[in-house]
């Protein structure tokens, strides 16, 4: 992806978006969420317990329905308007022209490590889902297609949604 490209998708500092994913995380959720994880892993395998948390993504995202847009820069904004209003962080949205796919950058998403997982990144699997749910909601969607994340770090999360070039 060539400089001019990644200008547009550049989130915030890492650290500051990785306190702001600690810090917004309201209290009387943290223990229920790390107890949630840790029991869905005690109970499912990795790829179980990730699609289970896509399908809660998916849930998400069926619960904040967003219009549907013709524009980039439309999407982003509805999608921030909804993450906003969730206390979930925001987005941002690029175009890989080279490698034909649509990056979504999430910053400041909800991070509580669990178990072996001490960054919180089952939120990855979650995140495939809320943005595959609303992907497939905008026309000319191809139900075939769903975002796959390719980093996860505290803080942080990028997905790339688009066919194999």
């Amino acid at each position: 992806m060539t400089e001019a490209h990644m200008a547009e998708a550049q989130p915030a500092e890492p650290v500051t978006a990785a306190y702001l994913a600690r810090r917004g995380v309201a209290p009387q959720w943290r223990l229920f969420v790390r107890g949630l994880v840790e029991t869905l892993d005690e109970h499912l395998d990795k790829e179980g317990r990730a699609a289970l948390l896509r399908a809660i993504g998916r849930r998400m995202a069926d619960s904040m329905p967003l219009p549907h847009c013709d524009r980039l820069k439309a999407l982003e904004s509805h999608m921030n308007d909804a993450l906003g209003a969730a206390e979930w962080g925001y987005c941002q949205l690029a175009v890989d022209v080279e490698a034909r796919r649509l990056l979504v950058t999430h910053a400041a998403a909800p991070a509580i490590g669990a178990g072996e997982d001490a960054d919180g990144g089952w939120i990855g699997a979650v995140m495939e889902g809320l943005y595959g749910g609303w992907l497939s909601q905008q026309p000319g969607a191809d139900a075939a297609l769903a975002p796959s994340i390719f980093v996860c770090a505290p803080g942080e999360a990028k997905l790339g949604y688009g066919r194999a070039a």
